[in-house]
């Protein structure tokens, strides 16, 4: 892998008024530039988001018809579904709308569909089932926005539809009795990035502020944190302040189901933090969806009884075991596929097709071979004559445009730079591993596919990273858009070094000359060899606290190794 180290390329004109205005260092100043923090009171938000600062509901449209189309229905005793994914962001959206309308005492059922069996988003067989159970309004959660024809059925049959969603709306917007989406072109809303969960959560906040249940929100912001996290979406502006504020929830009264799944994954509620989230409680969650019914997620975070909960939670970690485990066959698998198969000094893609890959895990197993390769990767499962894909990218190679280039290979496609799902058939499987590298030689243009880290400022000397960790702590939570800050620290010698975890790991113990640290870096285990005690090293790196038998210490997370020059 080739990793190339760079400087974020901002205007630094602002970090003198940021260090006298905020009463920060010019280190704390120039990360909150590199997050495209570039006013002082945009500043003073991103390291203080209260709930206050949120934006009010009403400015997005579509949220006054809908507001009015269920107070309406509530009042009425009229029959409301709530439609949802089957991800993280669909089952905690429809949870956090089916917990609301029920305190408000609205006659409330909802539907979430198979991933395997019907796929993503509103179909018209879950329609006409959902509209022949007398319901009389459906509302959709982190779906919906490209739904035309569903939509025109539901018109059809002389129902009402409302559609939440934060997906990117087509040229046609679906004729619901009302549509809110921040992205549709003639909405005034100004965060434009919130996830299904975010928008759910709006309107959760529009219908308790118009009827005066404003404690309904903070209840159930909990819920948008998880949901807004597990979707990636960009932890700035309202997003840093729903998931922060969440957290803040979590530790303290935390959803019953949030606190059982947390109990399942070994996590202590009290320091729970956006990494739990991302990597231990939302795959719990999620894995549901993966393999069967994504509808016991919403029973977890909807149960009002603690040990009912705590069941559905180790049933969920039961079925996130068994994901695991077919992942890491199928992972297992490919991986001996690209030692055969796959020429990696001359490919610039890897494609790689099983029969009866389980689809619902494939594009995980599409993450790890790209990041264990550094290359663009598509996994596709076949069954009889059609293989469904999940494609993965990596930063600085944009695979859906590539994909749009072989499009007429595919019976169908779609997705954005990093990711893309499809169909091909079993015969076009070969053409497009050999279309598909021809057209990523072509677009790289005899240039590699470079890894590149981006740095935010220098460490000097150990003796700053007390004062440093202290002030970087201001940034959390951490996430996409507010990255971990990484550090070059130069002309560090290796005082001892030691392999860990199965030789995976590796741990250096470092001096500047004056004081000592220790240095740990994951999965980095194959630079021991090329490294010597009493060598200088360049190192970039994250600041942080290492908690070992109650002893606190501050230790180096290194992320790559260059020698000194």
């Amino acid at each position: 892998m080739i990793k190339k180290w760079l400087a974020y390329n901002k205007d630094y004109s602002m970090v003198k008024e940021f260090i006298r205005e905020l009463n920060i260092s010019e280190t704390l100043a120039r990360i909150l530039i590199n997050r495209n923090i570039e006013t002082i009171e945009d500043a003073e938000i991103f390291l203080n988001p209260i709930i206050d600062e949120l934006d009010d509901p009403f400015i997005m449209k579509g949220m006054e018809s809908a507001v009015y189309r269920l107070e309406k229905a509530i009042l009425k005793g009229e029959k409301i579904c709530i439609y949802g994914d089957y991800d993280v962001d669909g089952i905690t959206s429809v949870s956090m709308l089916y917990i609301t309308l029920r305190k408000l005492g609205a006659n409330v059922v909802y539907y979430i569909p198979n991933r395997l069996d019907e796929g993503y988003g509103l179909n018209p067989e879950a329609i006409e089932k959902i509209l022949n159970e007398d319901v009389e309004l459906i509302i959709t959660v982190d779906c919906g926005i490209n739904s035309l024809n569903e939509v025109e059925l539901v018109n059809k049959m002389n129902r009402d539809i409302i559609i939440t969603d934060h997906h990117q709306c087509g040229h046609v917007i679906p004729e619901a009795y009302s549509v809110i989406n921040p992205n549709q072109r003639d909405c005034f809303y100004p965060f434009k990035f919130l996830a299904g969960a975010g928008v759910a959560f709006k309107l959760v906040s529009a219908l308790t502020q118009q009827i005066g249940r404003y404690e309904i929100t903070r209840e159930i912001i909990d819920l948008a944190a998880l949901g807004t996290v597990a979707d990636v979406v960009t932890l700035l502006g309202e997003n840093r302040i729903i998931v922060k504020n969440g957290l803040d929830k979590m530790r303290s009264h935390p959803n019953i189901g949030i606190e059982a799944l947390a109990k399942v994954s070994g996590v202590d509620i009290s320091n729970i933090n956006t990494y739990h989230l991302s990597y231990l409680l939302g795959p719990r969650l999620n894995a549901a969806g993966r393999l069967g019914d994504p509808s016991i997620g919403v029973e977890l975070l909807t149960s009002l009884d603690k040990e009912y909960a705590y069941k559905i939670a180790e049933e969920l970690n039961k079925i996130n075991m068994e994901r695991q485990k077919i992942e890491n066959g199928i992972l297992d698998e490919a991986i001996d596929m690209v030692g055969r198969d796959v020429d990696l000094k001359k490919d610039k893609i890897i494609v790689l097709s099983g029969n009866n890959w389980h689809t619902g895990v494939v594009g995980i197993v599409a993450s790890k071979i790209s990041e264990k390769y550094n290359l663009p990767t598509a996994l596709i499962s076949v069954d009889d004559d059609i293989g469904r894909g999940s494609a993965r990218s990596i930063p600085n190679f944009d695979f859906y445009k590539a994909m749009t280039k072989c499009s007429f290979l595919f019976e169908k496609f779609g997705g954005h730079q990093m990711a893309a799902g499809f169909t091909i058939r079993k015969e076009n499987i070969s053409e497009f591993r050999n279309l598909i590298n021809e057209i990523a030689r072509e677009m790289l243009d005899g240039k590699e596919i470079i890894s590149e880290v981006l740095v935010d400022y220098r460490i000097d000397s150990i003796n700053e990273l007390p004062q440093l960790l202290e002030e970087i702590e201001m940034l959390k939570p951490y996430g996409e858009g507010n990255p971990v800050p990484l550090f070059v620290f130069r002309n560090l010698i290796i005082k001892d070094k030691r392999l860990l975890g199965d030789n995976k790991h590796l741990s250096l113990k470092l001096s500047d000359g004056i004081d000592t640290v220790r240095g740990i870096g994951f999965n980095i285990g194959f630079i021991f060899n090329y490294i010597a005690v009493n060598e200088k090293i360049d190192i970039i790196c994250s600041v942080e606290k290492n908690i070992w038998n109650g002893t606190e210490t501050i230790q180096l997370n290194i992320k790559d190794i260059n020698k000194a020059k």
